[in-house]
């Protein structure tokens, strides 16, 4: 992540902090950025301390874009746990982020504290010892006596509602509006009244779209995102369209439509952050009736079926279109605007005059995160964490705790690892070993103080969920593969709530995965295909070849059939290096992994390749015969090696096969199935031909420009940090289940 973590012993001295809730998943965090702004454009120095809430319903966890911008060029500073803050004032936005129990926050000493008070719906559905303890936990958060401050009057009678005695401001503090004054409207783009709707997280509740029986084809509809319903696309009566997020931001958006619908209730979101955005873009919010007191006349209100005669009016009436723009354009400068914002916060507090030449250096000490995988039959496990752990901020120290045999390889990286034998190593009842691994880990976070957590595998064992739970100040996130096998683990599906974040690198063969995991992906965050190496990383073809002893001037093959330690594919390997080996135009070598139980008895003439990881040497060969695990799919597509894939059928494992059949779709590699030994000669001439070949690697490097250029490590990496930089609000939940089976397997690769 950008933007450093200021952490230690001596206080940060800043005017104001602002505590919040960051991610791309609060609605309210472009407003958060856009006052953090507006204070740092004022002569204020700015801090802000993250806070993950599970009172509030986000995406999975990414910092929201204008806040990070603002931490990359250190226009604020983030204050992670651990540290203590001394400022003139203490702002936190959103009071149902003290709804949990807040834990690591940094310590804050401030002159005054303000707390906002932004929906009221959730404030007036707390009882008044529930809402006394939020008080308290305010209180003790921001290190004092708090004021409170409603956003709205919608917020304000809440207050006077429920909590007539709490101490609130003489004035409403309305959020800033982010600045979306560059759109222009695309006008040639579009001859019919538009209507559009978005929104910024998923986690926002949606309404349907009027019935198209309602609708006139004289007015045409656009979202951005996912369809906000279930009816079918095609056909309707009037012009529909469904923008991908990846396709259009909203700035994009906002330029296509001429109205924004959306779907809220004033009782539970005064100031919907979409609807702010379009005033700003020009765009006329659509809303409710209920509206009508804080929008007034810079929004048309009624119901869905209303809003379409609205559209149809404001488009064929060009006067009154312009009325609401410029009603809008009053509202944002009298209550939604930076000026007004800062103005408020200077009755409380005044920019500090900094002294010059006065260097300050704030210690920062390295936080850990803990990588935990299990035993899997290869090393993609421990594979994937490493490529995240390589990839993390310089401040955080990865530290292993693995059940692989192989876990010796992450010292080689300059980490700590630890081995945990796995509970059939020694035979063990699984309920007794759960035991213990829960005392083993438990030992582990009170050694090593993780801020975070990070587990691969298909299974989170109950030991594992019993020690989370022994473990609130700490974030735990689950690094889970698709392309499961049908019916596969519901048992460990449904254990995902253990976690704060479950994140899906994507399969590159995503199309062909029909697995339960699919049906979930809108509850997780997906991230590009994960690498262990970068393309910048991997050496030239002559000194990969050098490496490994292979001639760059011949056609070198790389056979990587697998471990073998569940799934005997000697047969296949011995047939590939009978039909190989001896010919003085091949260099051959053959990749031994290192927890593979039985070693190969090779020729002298082939390489032994034992390096790891094997993706280094990819460059040196000119096709591959090998098993389509995750991480070697991943490289080999990544760098556009024509493969004979040999898919691992057990039915532990996911589906290899699968896999191997995209690759054959995709035209970029082949497949022989272990029950099909004769299928290798004629695959193999395939791919000694170099026409065919060269072919091949052209469609997967095509394939790779157009969906692998963007390493999904880095992108969990920076989450990960994020994740260790923010103080956790965590609501209370049930105990682990022990009714259910305890199903522990040696999980898949």
């Amino acid at each position: 992540m950008s933007g450093g973590l200021i952490a230690g012993s001596r206080p940060i001295q800043v005017d104001i902090a602002i505590v919040a809730d960051i991610r791309v998943g609060d609605v309210a965090a472009p407003c958060h950025a856009a006052a953090a702004a507006a204070l740092r454009d004022a002569g204020y120095s700015v801090a802000v301390v993250p806070v993950i809430s599970g009172a509030i319903a986000t995406d999975p966890y990414e910092v929201d874009p204008h806040m990070a911008a603002l931490l990359k060029i250190g226009a604020v500073r983030r204050v992670g746990p651990g540290a203590s803050i001394n400022c003139g004032l203490a702002l936190a936005f959103d009071a149902r982020i003290f709804a949990g129990t807040l834990a690591c926050m940094p310590r804050i000493e401030a002159k005054q504290r303000i707390v906002t008070v932004e929906r009221p719906a959730a404030l007036t559905a707390l009882d008044r010892p529930t809402l006394d303890r939020l008080r308290e936990k305010a209180e003790i958060a921001m290190g004092g006596p708090i004021v409170w401050s409603p956003t709205s009057i919608t917020a304000r009678d809440a207050m006077a509602c429920s909590v007539p005695d709490w101490p609130v401001t003489n004035e409403n503090w309305a959020p800033v509006a982010p600045d979306y004054s560059h759109v222009r409207a695309d006008a040639e783009e579009r001859a019919r009244p538009t209507i559009g709707r978005a929104r910024i997280a998923r986690a926002r509740p949606n309404g349907a779209w009027p019935s198209p029986f309602l609708l006139s084809p004289l007015v045409s509809l656009r979202e951005r995102g996912k369809p906000l319903d279930d009816t079918a696309i095609w056909p309707h009566a009037a012009p529909r369209e469904n923008w991908p997020e990846s396709t259009v931001n909203l700035a994009e958006f906002f330029a296509k439509i001429d109205l924004l619908a959306n779907p809220d209730h004033a009782e539970i979101d005064p100031f919907p952050a979409e609807a702010l955005m379009a005033l700003s873009a020009g765009v006329v919010p659509c809303l409710p009736e209920s509206y009508r007191e804080l929008f007034g006349g810079a929004a048309v209100y009624g119901s869905d079926t209303d809003l379409v005669q609205a559209a149809i009016n404001l488009k064929l009436e060009p006067g009154l279109m312009s009325a609401a723009r410029q009603s809008g354009v009053a509202l944002l400068r009298e209550v939604f605007s930076r000026d007004t914002f800062v103005a408020r916060v200077k009755e409380h507090v005044e920019p500090s005059r900094g002294v010059s030449f006065v260097p300050v250096v704030h210690a920062e000490p390295r936080a850990r995160v803990l990588f935990y995988s299990t035993n899997g039959i290869g090393m993609g496990h421990l594979t994937r964490q490493l490529a995240i752990a390589r990839r993390l901020p310089e401040r955080f120290q990865p530290v292993f705790v693995s059940h692989s045999r192989a876990v010796d390889t992450v010292r080689q990286f300059g980490f700590v690892g630890e081995h945990l034998p796995y509970h059939t190593t020694y035979g063990e009842a699984q309920a007794h070993w759960n035991v213990g691994l829960a005392a083993a880990l438990s030992t582990a976070f009170a050694f090593y103080k993780p801020q975070v957590t990070v587990f691969d595998g298909n299974v989170p064992f109950k030991g594992l969920l019993n020690a989370l739970a022994d473990r609130p100040g700490m974030a735990s996130v689950w690094i889970r593969r698709a392309m499961w096998g049908a019916g596969r683990d519901a048992e460990a599906l449904d254990r995902a709530a253990a976690f704060d974040l479950v994140v899906e690198p994507l399969d590159p063969a995503w199309p062909n995965d029909e697995g339960p995991t699919v049906a979930l992906q809108a509850d997780v965050r997906v991230v590009p295909p994960v690498r262990i190496l970068d393309q910048n990383e991997t050496p030239s073809r002559q000194d990969a070849c050098a490496a490994l002893g292979l001639d760059p001037l011949k056609t070198n093959v790389l056979v990587a059939t697998g471990s073998g330690n569940n799934f005997d594919i000697a047969g296949i390997t011995h047939r590939v290096i009978d039909r190989l080996d001896g010919r003085s135009d091949l260099g051959l070598a053959v990749a031994e992994w290192q927890i593979a139980k039985d070693r190969l008895d090779l020729p002298d003439t082939i390489s032994r390749l034992t390096g790891y990881p094997f993706a280094q040497y990819l460059s040196a060969f000119d096709f591959a015969v090998a098993a389509p695990g995750y991480n070697t799919f991943c490289e080999h597509m990544a760098a556009g090696l024509p493969t004979l894939w040999v898919p691992n059928e057990n039915e532990q494992m996911d589906r290899q096969i699968d896999r191997a059949r995209y690759a054959v779709d995709r035209r970029c590699g082949l497949m022989v199935r272990r029950d099909a030994p004769f299928d290798v000669t004629p695959a193999l001439d395939q791919l000694l031909d170099q026409e065919t070949r060269d072919v091949m690697a052209q469609n997967g490097l095509s394939f790779a420009k157009r969906n692998m250029t963007e390493n999904g490590a880095s992108v969990i990496a920076e989450t990960i940090g994020y994740l260790a930089s923010s103080s956790i609000a965590r609501l209370p939940i049930g105990p682990v289940a022990t009714s259910e089976t305890e199903k522990v397997e040696e999980p898949v690769l």
